[in-house]
């Protein structure tokens, strides 16, 4: 096996062989390419070049000829040596010089030796069993269409295209202009619950809240009492005498103000708060409803405004967090 097979092995498993005295074979990974005019597809490869400038021995060419043939390193340089003199000598005499299944060499006048790398042999193993594909170019025919054909074609294609254009921008418009009107219509009803919420974030410092329930109609109830009459009353039959019944005047609700502490979905957990905060020195209790159905727990109650804006602050200052709501 001569030495030009050996080289050829090993470019197929290193990027770089190096030929002592001659210079180095270097191979860098190329892509696919499609070629624009013979329309033929290569898969991807290893391009080669040559380089003078690698003259170092680094015995990777003479311990693979040690190994194959079963001689001695020193032996395989014998060859190796003998095979660069007669590459010189065609270089020198032929100005060229063919190394099978790598390239061709060759010289100038001024000397400088230039390198062919041999494009029929794929080097890269991803690429084992993948051939030149030559692909047959496509004719696409144009259509001829006459000016007036062609004019009424345009004109109905943009109608068409105007009235889907309508359809599209009358179905996004049409849910943002029922969304905007019910978002009207329960834009207090949102608000009311931003204010039950808000006490939640630990981060914002937030006034003191004063809520404004709802009227609500008290009836006037009357509570009529037993007829006091006694024993010398008469009743006279003709004129249907009853003594005036005793009228209790109706109780109103006097004006609570609340500090609440929390509100819940669960009269349960908001009575397990109230608990709590008893046991803590509060007077708590459940003070009702909201109008989302969520129970409000207030640390104390106060039949006075001044007085639960004076504990609101006290509250505040010790790291409760708490609003003043208006009942």
């Amino acid at each position: 096996m001569n030495i030009e097979t050996y080289i050829s092995d090993l470019l197929y498993r290193h990027d770089c062989v190096i030929v002592p005295a001659l210079g180095g074979f270097i191979s860098n990974y190329k892509s696919a390419q499609i070629h624009p005019v013979s329309h033929t597809l290569r898969p991807p490869s290893k391009s080669l070049s040559f380089n003078v400038q690698l003259q170092n021995n680094d015995g990777l060419l003479a311990n693979y000829i040690s190994d194959c043939e079963g001689i001695s390193f020193a032996t395989a340089q014998v060859k190796i040596e003998q095979f660069v003199k007669g590459l010189q000598n065609d270089l020198e005499h032929k100005s060229r010089a063919k190394i099978a299944k790598v390239g061709v060499l060759s010289r100038d006048l001024n000397g400088l030796i230039s390198f062919e790398p041999d494009n029929t042999v794929n080097y890269l193993l991803d690429a084992f069993g993948l051939d030149v594909i030559q692909s047959p170019a496509i004719s696409r025919k144009s259509k001829v269409v006459s000016l007036p054909k062609q004019v009424a074609k345009r004109a109905k294609s943009n109608n068409s295209k105007k009235t889907s254009f309508n359809w599209k921008v009358a179905a996004v418009l049409l849910p943002l202009i029922g969304l905007s009107t019910y978002v009207s219509f329960q834009q207090e009803s949102v608000s009311d619950a931003y204010a039950n919420y808000a006490y939640l974030n630990p981060f914002k410092l937030k006034p003191a809240a004063v809520y404004t329930p709802r009227i609500v109609e008290v009836k006037e109830t009357l509570i009529l009492t037993s007829i006091e009459a006694s024993p010398e009353t008469k009743i006279e039959t003709s004129e249907n005498v009853i003594s005036t019944p005793k009228v209790i005047a109706p109780i109103v609700n006097t004006i609570q103000f609340h500090l609440v502490a929390g509100s819940f979905s669960s009269k349960v957990n908001a009575e397990q708060l109230v608990s709590t905060l008893k046991t803590e020195g509060f007077k708590a209790s459940v003070i009702g409803q909201n109008a989302t159905g969520l129970f409000r727990v207030a640390f104390h109650s106060f039949g006075n405004k001044e007085q639960a804006l004076l504990h609101l602050n006290k509250l505040n200052s010790s790291g409760k967090s708490t609003w003043l709501l208006k009942q």
